[in-house]
Formats: structure tokens, C-alpha cells, sequence
């Protein structure tokens, strides 16, 4: 026997400001969470799986179109006419109180407790699942201690939708250890809410699927589902199917002293073009990430220069397959030079930067300087923002805009003087 564990489909999840992106497949990133699903459940139909088990968040939040309800529905129903069960979860995202629809779900969906922990027992299979539902979105209860005990003689499957290693990355919804869920009983937890894959314990198998589709650029490498299969009672093996048909990438580029714009552009052309090549037919969005001393750096100091390195670096996915996309281009190089030994000069240079390190270094001049950028903010559109991150003006953003305010003033300087 064989059951699918998957969780964090986000059916149907924004790509925010996606209109924004210059060249972007707006299409196909807008519909990939929905092809996950689908690819989901043809994953469920060639293993010959029993029963598929969502651990939470199969959902985004409420819709903003009720088609979404209905194309996961008629997914469901897929399953249905294979024979498949189904056991969902909701999590924090689809918590009941986050949403004020009803779904025409198929009568092999089964959609566990929001108010206590739930068993369904399979006689035939021989097994016993047991969860609970996020009756709201803030729950920071431990559930674990509400589950019930494992039912002897039967395949014990626990749901749970959870931040179980106290990643920062996520939200501490549902807290619990690795520990308890060990001590419960169980032979197999299915766990959600983080996005990264991982076994947190064997004997008995603890384990994060991950989430179906990767949606942004942190959420990079492939992304899927598990198979466990069974053999004399117990979950014997574990496997992983990829469902996601976008896979996020970030290619770091060092370049050397000498590279100039040119070899900027040949670098990228050749780790595109690799890319391109292990694609295997999914859309690659690939943020390109420059760093490293060089000739280039100054070169892109000049604006009118920078964007036409960067238009050419866009067009470059054109010369190898469709299935290739920029997503953004990060230009984090410096100049060939001796930036400590400048530091030491007592001359215009040396002064300049001694002058930002003090304020860099200084947690009061740091807060008065965020302060000013918060006011600056009010009053000009300009894109202070790195993705979607809050917290702008705070210390770390702010020790890289000197920095990069730094190189600016090098460049010109140094510029300056060469021209003399």
C-alpha cells in the first residue's frame, strides 16, 4: 500500500506585483500552484496510492474568484474515480475563520475537525488518521498533547500543521518539538506549514513534504510530494515526486579583477545556458547575482550603461528556449581596489571613508539616518523596499545603502582623478 503526504498547495497564491516584473510569463506563474495540483494528483493516480493526506494550507485565504474552489474540487473528483481518499487539514491560511466559502468537495474528501482532534479509521487499510484543523489563523496552542493515543493494531497517521523546528522563516503557529511528536505513538506524522522538505526523525517518520510550488525566489529547488509506501503495518520507504513547473534559482557570478562588461555578459550567457539545459521542461526564473572586484564596476557607475547591460542580460534567455526567465538582475560588484589601503590615506578618500564606517559602526547616527530615509520615503516614489521586507530602514538595509552609497562616491571619484 501507498499514501501521498503533501502540504502548502496555496492554491492559486498571488505572485504580488508580478505585473511589475519586466518580462515576465505572467500566465504561466499565475496558473503554476493549480498545475502543481494537478501534477499532484497525477502523482497519486501512477503510484496507485490509497489515501492522500494535505497537512494544511491548501488554500491561500478566501478567493478572490470562486473558480478556484471549483478547479480544486474537480481535481478531487479525479481522485475520486481512482479510488482515491482524502484527508485535509486546514492550516493558518485556510483556517476556518479565513474563510467564508463553502467548497462542493467530492464525497472522497474529508475535511478534518477545527474544534478537537479528529480519528477516521480505514478498516480496510488498516489504518487510523488522526488531526485537527486551525479553527483561526493565530493559533499558537500546542496540539499535540489534545491528539489522541495511537490505536493499536493499526497504521497511525498524524496531521499537523506546525512550526516544529522554530524556523524563523515561518511563523510559530501550532509550536511543538521534534520530541513529542516522537513520544506520541504514531508511525507517521505529515506535517505543514514550512516550505523546505525535510525528515525530522525516523522511527517513526516525522516529515515536511514542502510546499507543491516554489513561490518566490527563497523558496528555491524542486518541490513536490512524498510517497510513503507500506509494507507489514508500518511505512517502510519514503520517495519524493516533483509537482512544481516553475523552479525558482539564485546564480551567484564572481567576477575577477579584470572582467569588464563583456565578460560579464559571457558569464551569464554561459550559466543561463546550463541552466537552460537541466530545465527539464519547467519554466527556470533565475535571479542573477553579480559580485566581485572588477573592471565592470565602474562601467556600470554610469546609469545609460547599467541599463543597457541589464536589457541585454534580460534578452539573453531568447537564445536558448522559452523555458527561461530573469527574474531579477542583482549587480553587487566593487571596484579593483584597495579599499583598506584607501581607508589608511589622509587625503579626501581616506576621510570620506572613515566618515561612513563611523556612522556605519554608530547604532545612534544609524537610527537618526533611518529616521531620514523614513521621512524621504513619504515624499518620493522611489523603490526603498527589498522584497516586500518591512523592515527597509532598518540597521542591516541601512549598513548596505552606505555601502553601495560608498562604491557610488569611489567611482566618481575615482573616476575624477583618473580624468585628471
Amino acid at each position: 500500500m501507498k499514501f501521498v503526504h503533501a502540504a502548502d498547495l496555496h492554491i492559486d497564491s498571488p505572485l504580488r506585483g508580478l505585473e511589475h516584473y519586466e518580462g515576465a510569463p505572467v500566465e504561466r506563474v499565475r496558473l503554476a500552484t493549480r498545475v502543481a495540483l494537478a501534477n499532484l494528483v497525477r502523482a497519486c493516480v501512477e503510484e496507485e496510492a490509497s489515501f492522500l493526506i494535505v497537512s494544511g494550507d491548501l488554500f491561500d485565504g478566501d478567493w478572490n474568484d470562486f473558480n478556484t474552489a471549483l478547479f480544486a474540487a474537480a481535481q478531487m473528483r479525479t481522485l475520486r474515480n481512482h479510488g482515491v481518499r482524502v484527508f485535509v487539514i486546514r492550516g493558518n491560511h485556510d483556517s476556518r475563520d479565513e474563510m467564508s466559502y463553502r467548497v462542493p468537495w467530492p464525497d472522497n474528501l474529508h475535511m478534518l475537525d477545527c474544534k478537537r482532534p479528529e480519528t477516521i479509521v480505514l478498516e480496510d487499510l488498516g489504518v487510523a488518521i488522526h488531526g485537527m484543523s486551525f479553527p483561526r489563523r493565530e493559533l499558537t496552542e500546542n496540539l499535540v498533547p489534545r491528539y489522541p493515543d495511537p490505536i493499536k493494531g493499526l497504521l497511525n497517521v498524524g496531521l499537523l500543521h506546525t512550526n516544529a523546528t522554530g524556523s524563523l522563516d515561518h511563523d510559530s503557529y501550532a509550536p511543538c518539538s521534534v520530541g513529542e511528536l516522537a513520544a506520541k505513538g504514531y508511525d507517521y506524522w505529515g506535517l505543514g506549514h514550512i516550505h523546505k522538505r525535510e525528515v525530522l526523525h525516523e522511527g517513526p517518520y516525522i516529515v515536511y513534504p514542502g510546499n507543491t510550488q516554489g513561490r518566490h525566489v527563497r523558496e528555491t529547488g524542486a518541490k513536490g510530494c512524498v510517497v510513503a509506501t507500506v509494507e507489514g503495518g508500518e511505512v517502510a520507504s519514503l520517495a519524493f515526486r516533483s509537482t512544481d513547473v516553475l523552479r525558482w534559482r539564485r546564480e551567484a557570478i564572481a567576477l575577477a579583477p579584470e572582467d569588464g562588461v563583456d565578460e560579464l555578459i559571457d558569464a551569464a550567457r554561459m550559466r543561463l545556458k546550463a541552466v537552460a539545459g537541466e530545465s527539464d521542461g519547467r519554466l527556470a526564473a533565475v535571479r542573477l547575482e553579480f559580485k566581485g572586484r572588477c573592471r565592470a564596476h565602474r562601467t556600470l557607475g554610469d546609469e545609460t550603461r547599467r541599463l543597457e547591460t541589464v536589457a541585454q542580460l534580460r534578452a539573453l534567455p531568447g537564445e536558448f528556449t522559452d523555458d527561461l526567465w530573469v527574474e531579477k538582475i542583482k549587480l553587487e560588484t566593487d571596484l579593483p581596489l584597495d579599499r583598506e589601503q584607501l581607508r589608511k590615506g589622509r587625503d579626501v578618500l581616506g576621510d570620506l571613508l572613515r566618515s561612513i564606517d563611523d556612522v556605519r559602526s554608530d547604532d545612534a547616527a544609524l537610527t537618526a539616518l533611518g529616521e531620514q530615509v523614513r521621512k524621504l520615503a513619504t515624499r518620493a516614489t522611489l523603490e526603498l523596499k527589498d522584497e516586500g521586507d518591512d523592515r527597509f530602514a532598518g540597521p542591516d538595509q541601512l549598513r548596505r545603502w552606505l555601502r553601495q552609497a560608498e562604491d557610488e562616491l569611489l567611482n566618481r571619484l575615482t573616476t575624477t582623478e583618473a580624468r585628471a
